[in-house]
């Protein structure tokens, strides 16, 4: 299965392409994924939604009206023909996409885990070396939901909802200076302003919001006397305010 990344703004969509057959994830806009369907000569399929914010789900009134896809996702305020919860699975094309839990951005949050692509879309709960604001739960919450995405395989690679890398990066050189992995990651990115994806391992290496339990990060922001949601709930106001 082709991943394929769809950018309007700083929005992400994700076109899914097995031969001839199309599924799309958060399809904010329509006419930027009915282009590339008539680009690619694809048929449109299914629509994953990963929570019900009018920037992820906007195309999907029209893109159902124009192809007859199914639309899946959580419980909310998009119009599906099947709403999934944690532990469910979606056949694709033959590829069973695995989909889990992740409130915190919102109550009702869905991350899809696909393992035979090695790729997870994590909607706005988790972005390349960010995460989303809280907004539908608290600290605990979110912190509880990156760790379910942190405990995924290191090479899964990230298909977050938005790029707001370069702004992540700073925030996280600022909090962690002496982080050398992610020196180079934000020295790589400028070089490259890539929107490729990242991958777990990478995360777990500079992403300030899966390092809350780890020494020398709480060190370098003298926290080590409060618990690991704790420093998430410092980490993200200060990114709040940044």
């Amino acid at each position: 299965m082709d991943i394929r990344t769809l950018r309007s703004g700083d929005n992400f969509t994700y076109l899914l392409q097995a031969g001839q057959r199309a599924a799309v994830v958060d399809p904010g806009y329509a006419p930027l994924v009915e282009r590339v369907l008539a680009e690619t000569g694809t048929s449109l399929e299914l629509i994953l939604i990963t929570h019900h914010h009018g920037d992820h789900t906007g195309g999907c009134g029209a893109l159902k009206r124009a192809t007859g896809c199914r639309i899946v996702g959580p419980p909310g305020g998009t119009a599906l023909d099947t709403t999934l919860q944690d532990g469910d699975s979606v056949s694709f094309a033959g590829t069973e996409v695995s989909v889990m839990s992740v409130p915190g951005h919102t109550r009702s949050d869905l991350a899809y885990y696909v393992a035979d692509s090695k790729a997870v879309f994590t909607g706005d709960t988790l972005f390349a070396c960010g995460c989303g604001r809280v907004f539908g739960g608290d600290a605990d919450t979110m912190w509880s939901s990156l760790c379910r995405l942190r405990a995924l395989p290191d090479d899964t690679r990230v298909y977050g909802g938005h790029d707001y890398t370069e702004e992540n990066l700073e925030f996280a050189v600022h909090l962690e200076p002496a982080n050398a992995a992610l020196q180079k990651r934000l020295q790589d990115y400028r070089i490259e302003s890539s929107p490729e994806p990242s991958t777990i391992a990478e995360e777990h290496r500079t992403n300030p919001f899966f390092r809350c339990d780890t020494p020398e990060f709480v060190a370098a922001l003298e926290m080590e006397d409060s618990s690991p949601s704790g420093v998430f709930a410092e980490v993200r106001g200060r990114k709040d305010r940044w």
